[in-house]
């Protein structure tokens, strides 16, 4: 097993509303909390709130491990692409995209993390694999919820 090799996850969700209605819930930082419920204390860490070069950090707890997640955005195309690099002690990315389809908005969602710690975080990360993937798929169904029951993200 390659010790640095990223696992990857992928999700995807139909929600019934255009990108522009599903955007503000993917900025809306301080109110991440309300469909990813793995994170909290959500904070931006720059001076501007909006584009690429935005840092932010939260913290992170899975299967117990509880670490701080600091992020930047690298990519920043309202209300279509919008992408992180995760710069803890997990690497990697994630990748939202918001596709506009007849009946509204398909999300692709893609993390793509490096475990840290050698071969210990290999493994580990391999072991969590499938919970991971089920809490992940689950802040999508949380966050398809809150865009068309129109809650307010701002």
């Amino acid at each position: 097993m390659r010790m640095n090799r990223p696992v990857v996850f992928k999700m995807s969700i139909d929600i019934k509303l255009p990108p522009e209605a599903v955007w503000p819930f993917l900025v809306d930082w301080e109110r991440l909390h309300l469909w990813m419920k793995e994170g909290r204390e959500f904070r931006v860490t720059s001076p501007h709130r909006e584009g690429t070069g935005v840092t932010a950090e939260a913290t992170i707890r899975i299967a117990g491990i509880s670490t701080t997640d600091p992020i930047r955005i690298s990519r920043w195309e309202p209300p279509r692409t919008l992408e992180m690099e995760h710069l803890g002690w997990v690497k990697g990315s994630g990748l939202m995209h918001c596709h506009a389809h007849a009946t509204g908005t398909r999300i692709e969602w893609t993390e793509t993390l490096t475990p840290p710690w050698g071969i210990l975080g290999a493994v580990g990360m391999r072991l969590l694999k499938p919970l991971m993937r089920r809490i992940f798929a689950s802040d999508l169904r949380r966050l398809k919820g809150l865009v068309e029951r129109g809650l307010k993200s701002k």
